[in-house]
């Protein structure tokens, strides 16, 4: 009886280490899974505060992938799942320019922190002028010009 039980510590201890070696390579197999990286921030005016109507657009660079996320009221963003390679981060909000980091690495299992700062647009004026110049007549020597009655109405002095 004293064998059995022996061969049955035998046997659990050989378990545990079956046991082992499966966890060790279950653990390596999910950690070479992780096949993306996050990008988080905040959109910041000049001053320093948020910006929370801004959009981020997030553009791989070799691949022409797009990917967008919109800022919460505290101007924060963030990008997950995004394959690793090189992006292209812009940021726009109404009433602002677009802001561009270019050449941004996403590497593999990391998150990163990019903050993003626009500048107030500058405002920009549309004078649209309406009418047109006077036609020159160039087929005869006699220079005149027409007037409009409300010119003509005009008071007269009197010599007195």
């Amino acid at each position: 009886m004293n064998h059995s039980h022996k061969g049955y510590r035998n046997f659990l201890g050989w378990l545990g280490v079956v046991a082992l070696v499966i966890g060790l390579l279950l653990g390596g197999t999910a950690q070479s899974q992780v096949i993306s990286g996050d990008i988080i921030g905040t959109v910041l005016d000049k001053s320093g505060a948020a910006v929370p109507s801004a959009t981020v657009t997030a553009l791989k660079v070799d691949t022409g992938g797009k990917y967008t996320s919109t800022v919460n009221g505290a101007g924060e963003y963030r990008f997950g799942n995004l394959p690793p390679g090189v992006y292209d981060i812009s940021a726009t909000a109404p009433n602002f320019a677009t802001t561009t980091v270019n050449g941004f690495n996403v590497d593999l299992n990391r998150t990163l922190t990019l903050n993003i700062t626009l500048e107030v647009r500058s405002a920009t004026a549309t004078i649209e002028v309406i009418g047109s110049a006077p036609v020159l007549d160039t087929t005869t020597p006699t220079i005149s010009t027409t007037f409009e009655r409300k010119q003509m109405d005009l008071p007269t002095v009197s010599q007195g």
